[in-house]
C-alpha cells in the first residue's frame, strides 16, 4: 500500500501534492497538515494529532466528510510526525510518500528527517518530498533518474561512515569510505541517464536537490 503523509511544515507546490495523492493508496494528514489538505480539495482518509493546529472550518467539513480522527493529548511523549508514520506502519504500508516535513523549526525538520531510519528499520520504503528536496535514507541500493539541474549528495549518519560505490555520477566511488561529519559526499550530479548508489557499510541519507 503506497501512503502519503501530510505534516504541517513548509508547504510543496499544488502540482506535486496532487500527483502523491493519486498514487496514494492511503493518505494521512497530521494535525494543521489537514488545513492544507482541505484548501487543495484533498479529503484524508484519517486526521491524527492534538488537534491544536487544525481550524474550526476544517474540523466542520471532517465531521460533514465523516474523515476519522485519532485524537491525542497535547502533553505527549511522541511528535504526530511519529504517531502517523506508527500508525500507517501497523496498517499495513509498503511506502510512506511525507510532505509538510521540513519547516522553521529545525529541530521537528531534523527529527522529520530521522524518522526515515523508523521506516526503513521497520522494512517500509520512505522518502520525504519538500519543493528543493527529496530526501531517502539507505543501508543498501538506490537507482536514480538523471534530473537536470539537481544535485545529489550522500550523506552517512553513523559514527563510522560509511562504504560508498557510485556510478553514472560526475564523481563515481568505488567502495570508498565518506566519513561521519565530511563534504565528500556532497553536491555530486548524475552525468548518465540513471545514478546507481550502493552501501556496503553504514547508512546514509540521500538528498536530490536544487537551488
Amino acid at each position: 500500500m503506497k501512503t502519503l503523509l501530510v505534516l504541517n511544515g513548509e508547504k510543496v507546490n499544488n502540482t506535486t501534492i496532487l500527483k502523491l495523492r493519486d498514487e496514494s493508496d492511503f493518505i494521512l494528514s497530521a494535525d494543521g497538515g489537514t488545513d492544507y489538505c482541505i484548501q487543495l480539495g484533498i479529503i484524508p482518509d484519517l486526521v491524527i494529532g492534538d488537534l491544536d493546529s487544525i481550524s474550526p472550518e476544517t474540523l466542520d467539513i471532517l465531521q460533514e466528510k465523516k474523515v476519522p480522527i485519532n485524537i491525542f493529548p497535547v502533553k505527549k511523549d511522541k511528535t504526530d510526525s511519529q504517531l502517523s508514520i506508527e500508525y500507517l506502519i501497523d496498517r499495513g504500508a509498503k511506502e510512506i510518500t511525507i510532505v509538510g516535513a521540513i519547516g522553521s523549526r529545525i529541530d521537528h525538520s531534523l527529527a522529520n528527517i530521522l524518522l526515515l531510519k523508523t521506516i526503513k528499520d521497520r522494512g517500509v520504503k520512505g522518502k520525504i518530498v519538500h519543493n528543493n528536496n527529496t530526501i531517502y535514507l539507505i543501508d543498501d541500493e538506490l537507482i536514480l533518474d538523471k534530473k537536470n539541474g539537481y544535485f545529489v549528495s550522500i550523506i552517512p549518519i553513523e559514527p563510522k561512515g560509511a562504504l560508498v560505490s557510485l556510478k553514472g555520477f560526475e564523481y563515481d566511488l568505488s567502495k570508498a569510505r565518506i566519513a561521519f561529519a565530511s563534504t565528500l559526499g556532497i553536491s555530486n550530479f548524475i552525468k548518465d541517464n540513471k545514478g546507481y548508489i550502493k552501501i556496503y557499510e553504514g547508512e546514509c541519507l540521500v538528498v536530490i536537490s536544487k537551488d
